[in-house]
């Protein structure tokens, strides 16, 4: 965490070590199990972090606040927000129901007994107690000369704090009865601007810009990496942390996603043709959405009659799935990433506007049949042709005469062919060219 106070006198014998970084290991799902942590931005932007599957969420927007430092989940719930004073939230009102301006503050921690510890920055560095009933701070007392502590986290139910002294980051055991004998335990770890909450959980190593949680192991002073949430961050740096005390609910997602919009178009499609969603390319995705393409049967039940769901806006007819004459609808559907799919179970997953229908056609056929098929030179017959497909239907056709052009209104209908004169003996043969009905031509 940047501080904007700096206290140049020491008077503590610093602790040097070998900082050790274990290696690197895979940033996603790398618990088994893990916590539920809130994490702050500088200008109030909430976030819900899964630390077992990686994931986040923002959940709140709060007002009132110009450069946070750190949170804390109260046990009713409400969030005691620290920044150049204190303010406290109840969610879903993102308006402060309490604010103390009096003095500046940066950690913030629960004891396993309950209590509620505060590291406070001016006007004297040093550590507070904060009352949630009635919203009232004792100053207990203050550092060593020279040291600042900006974040608390508990370890085998011992409070440390990573902090600074006289310039030069330390970790240090926090004396909660007589905070100025509080000592360092290490010094020159590489920490940065972050939060840190129970267990070493922390967003404060290296320069990671507050976007990967690490995991701080006090016993052997190496941290590990745990999720990176770089790509669910864009422009914020997570600069506080806190636990879900138990008991506390998890506060809901804010749902940012947004599909997009599709143009009203009605598609006839002549098989063996692809229909291509008319998209608007308007989406709004956070940093675990993907948009997909889907095809439905019901705009009832749209998740429910979903058929196709692809990444391309081009979607092909499948005779295993879909029927000709059938109508169909098209939209953009968004949503979390399930193993190349939207989510459909994502409480907020977004389907665009259903605007788009679809409705495969077969093409048309026609056959002939004649009522007497021996004939002698210049002679005539009529012939049937018979069709499928939907009137009317438009014929070119061929015979010993030429090619001829006919219109039908219906599925069946007749023409008269006749030989030439002088015709030789033989066979001769009608051939239809081209047909087209209401919808397809072929």
């Amino acid at each position: 965490m940047k501080l904007a106070l700096l206290i140049t006198s020491a008077a503590l014998l610093l602790t040097a070590v070998i900082y050790q970084i274990p290696p690197s290991k895979a940033p996603l799902k790398a618990l088994m199990t893990g916590p539920i942590l809130y994490g702050i931005g500088g200008n109030g932007q909430v976030y819900k972090i899964d630390v077992m599957n990686c994931t986040a969420c923002l959940i709140a927007n709060l007002s009132g606040i110009t450069g946070a430092f750190d949170l804390l989940v109260l046990p009713n719930g409400d969030i005691l927000v620290q920044a150049d004073g204190l303010l406290r939230y109840t969610l879903p009102n993102t308006n402060p129901i309490w604010t103390d301006n009096s003095a500046g503050y940066g950690g913030s921690i629960i004891a396993p007994d309950g209590t509620i510890y505060l590291s406070r920055f001016f006007p004297t560095p040093g550590l507070s107690t904060y009352d949630p009933i009635n919203n009232t701070i004792t100053f207990i007392g203050a550092w060593p000369s020279g040291m600042i502590i900006s974040e608390f986290f508990y370890q085998n139910g011992v409070l440390y704090g990573f902090g600074s002294l006289s310039g030069t980051s330390v970790v240090v055991q926090i004396n909660t009865s007589d905070p100025s004998q509080s000592t360092v335990v290490y010094s020159g770890v590489p920490i940065v601007n972050g939060g840190t909450t129970n267990d070493g959980y922390t967003t404060a190593f290296g320069s990671s810009n507050g976007k990967r949680i690490h995991k701080y192991n006090v016993s052997t002073n190496s941290f590990e990496l745990i999720c990176d949430l770089t790509a669910l961050f864009p422009g914020i740096v997570i600069n506080g942390l806190t636990d879900l005390p138990p008991g506390v609910q998890e506060a809901p997602c804010l749902c940012t996603t947004f599909a997009g919009t599709v143009n009203s178009t009605t598609f006839n499609i002549c098989l063996p043709g692809s229909v291509t969603v008319p998209y608007n390319t308007n989406a709004v995705l956070d940093g675990n959405d993907i948009l997909r393409y889907i095809l439905f049967s019901n705009t009832n039940d749209t998740l429910g009659s979903i058929i196709v769901q692809s990444s391309s806006a081009n979607i092909a007819f499948n005779a295993t799935t879909m029927q000709t004459g059938v109508t169909y609808y098209l939209a953009a559907i968004a949503g979390d990433n399930l193993n190349g799919n939207v989510d459909l179970n994502d409480p907020c997953i977004d389907i665009s506007n259903i605007a788009a229908q679809v409705t495969w056609r077969d093409a048309p056929t026609v056959s002939f049949s004649v009522g007497n098929p021996n004939l002698c030179a210049g002679d005539c017959t009529t012939v049937t042709a018979t069709f499928t497909g939907v009137p009317p239907f438009n014929l070119s056709y061929t015979t010993p005469n030429g090619t001829f052009t006919q219109t039908f209104s219906g599925n069946t209908g007749t023409f008269q062919v006749c030989l030439p004169p002088n015709s030789p003996p033989g066979s001769f043969l009608i051939a239809a060219t081209v047909i087209t009905d209401a919808w397809c031509s072929c």
